[in-house]
C-alpha cells in the first residue's frame, strides 16, 4: 500500500503544474507536422540513396538455379544492388522488417523441374511505390529476360556465365514473375508522418530522464537526501513507488501524443496497440531508471542533466530520429533503439514475437540499471 501511496503522490505532484507538460506536447506535435510534411515527398528517395538492398533465397539446386545465381551476380546487377543471401523467405522478411532490405527475390526448390510449369520468380517488395521499388522491378525484368536467354545458351553449350544485361527483351516476362508487396499483405507501408511520429514520441520519452534525475536528486543528494534516508519510509518502497509514478507521467504524455498523431495526422498504429503501449511503458520505466542512475553515479544534478541531454539528442540521432541514416551497431547505444525496433516490427511488420523480444531486452536493461544504482547508492551512503 505504501508503494501505491508513493506512486499516487508522485503523479499528483508532477501534474499539479501541467504547463510544462502541455508545452512539451505542443512542441512535439508541431515538430512531427513539420518533419512529416517536409520529408513526405522525399521519404522513399532518401532511403534509395546508394544501392538498393535485395535479399535473395535460391533453394533450387538445378540448372535454372545455377543460371539465376549467375544472372543475379552479373556486373550490371551488382552495380545497382547490394545482395544479401538468406536461407528462407522468412529470413528475408525479417530483414525487411528491420529496414535492412528493400525486396526479396525467392526461387523455390522445384524451380528447375520442367514438370512444374511455369517457372515463377517470386518477388516480395517492402513497399509498392518509390525509387527502390522501381529499381527492383527493372532488375527483376532484366533478370527474367536474361534467364530465358541463358537457358537457351545452357541448352546449347552448358555454360551459365552471364556478362551483361540484355538490352532488348526476349519476351514479355510478366507471367514469369509473381510480385507481392509486403506492404499490401502482411506489412504496412511506412510513411514520413508515421516514421517521425514514432521517432518524436521516443524522443519525448527520452526526456523522461529528467523526472528520474529530479527524483534521485531529492532522495540521494544534499540535506533533503540525508533526511529521506533517515525517515521511516523504506528505501525500496520509495524507489519503486516514485519510479513507477514518474514513469506513468512520462508514459501518459507519450499516449496523448500517440492519440494526437492518430486522430489529427491520421497515423496508423497497426493492429496490436496493446504491444505498442507496452513498449512505450517499458521505455518510460527505462528512461526514469536511467535518469536516477545518472544522478546516483555522478552525485551531481548538473552533471546528470548534461549527460541526459547528450544521451537524448545523440541517442535520437543515431537511431535515425532526425534524418534517416544507418549507423549500424552504433545505434545499439541509444536507449530507444530496442523500443524503435519493437514499434517498427509490430506497427509496420505485424511481427509481435520480434517486438516482445525487444521488450524483453529493455526489461533486462532496466534490471541492469537497478543493480548499478543499488551498488552506486551504497557507495554514496558510505
Amino acid at each position: 500500500m505504501n508503494i501505491l501511496f508513493q506512486m499516487f503522490y508522485t503523479v499528483k505532484r508532477m501534474i499539479m503544474n501541467p504547463k510544462a507538460i502541455l508545452i512539451n506536447l505542443l512542441t512535439y506535435t508541431i515538430i512531427i507536422l513539420i518533419l512529416g510534411s517536409v520529408f513526405g515527398s522525399t521519404y522513399d528517395i532518401q532511403k534509395s540513396l546508394g544501392k538498393v538492398t535485395i535479399a535473395y533465397a535460391n533453394l533450387d539446386s538445378g540448372r535454372y538455379g545455377a543460371i539465376f545465381d549467375a544472372v543475379l551476380h552479373s556486373n550490371d546487377v551488382t552495380q545497382l544492388a547490394e545482395l544479401k543471401p538468406v536461407t528462407s523467405l522468412d529470413d528475408g522478411k525479417v530483414l525487411i522488417n528491420k529496414d535492412k532490405a528493400d525486396a526479396i527475390i525467392y526461387i523455390p526448390y522445384n524451380f528447375s523441374d520442367d514438370r512444374d510449369l511455369p517457372h515463377v520468380v517470386h518477388v516480395y517488395l517492402s513497399t509498392d511505390y518509390g525509387v527502390p521499388t522501381l529499381v527492383v522491378k527493372n532488375i527483376v525484368s532484366s533478370l527474367t529476360n536474361l534467364m530465358n536467354t541463358s537457358s537457351v545458351i545452357y541448352n546449347i553449350s552448358g555454360q551459365t556465365e552471364v556478362d551483361a544485361m540484355g538490352s532488348e527483351p526476349q519476351k514479355n516476362n510478366e507471367e514469369n514473375v509473381n510480385e507481392q508487396s509486403l506492404s499490401s499483405s502482411n506489412l504496412q507501408a511506412t510513411t514520413a508522418m508515421g516514421y517521425y511520429s514514432i521517432a518524436m514520441i521516443l524522443m519525448l520519452l527520452l526526456y523522461g530522464q529528467e523526472y528520474g534525475i529530479f527524483m534521485a536528486s531529492e532522495d540521494y543528494l544534499g540535506t533533503l537526501g540525508n533526511r529521506m534516508r533517515l525517515s521511516a519510509v523504506k528505501p525500496y518502497v520509495q524507489y519503486i513507488g516514485k519510479g513507477l509514478g514518474l514513469s506513468l507521467v512520462t508514459f501518459f504524455q507519450a499516449v496523448i501524443l500517440l492519440l494526437l498523431t492518430k486522430y489529427v495526422y491520421g497515423v496508423d498504429w497497426g493492429n496490436h496497440i496493446i504491444v505498442v503501449l507496452l513498449t512505450l511503458f517499458i521505455l518510460s520505466i527505462l528512461v526514469t531508471l536511467l535518469g536516477m542512475m545518472l544522478v546516483i553515479i555522478t552525485r551531481s544534478i548538473q552533471k546528470a542533466q548534461s549527460l541526459s541531454n547528450f544521451i537524448t539528442l545523440g541517442g535520437t540521432f543515431i537511431v535515425g530520429g532526425f534524418v534517416i541514416v544507418d549507423f549500424g551497431s552504433l545505434a545499439y547505444l541509444s536507449p530507444s533503439y530496442y523500443a524503435k525496433t519493437a514499434l517498427f516490427n509490430v506497427v509496420y511488420g505485424n511481427q509481435v514475437e520480434q517486438a516482445l523480444i525487444n521488450i524483453g531486452v529493455m526489461i533486462l536493461i532496466c534490471i541492469g540499471f537497478v543493480l548499478v544504482s543499488l551498488v552506486a547508492s551504497r557507495r554514496t551512503v558510505e
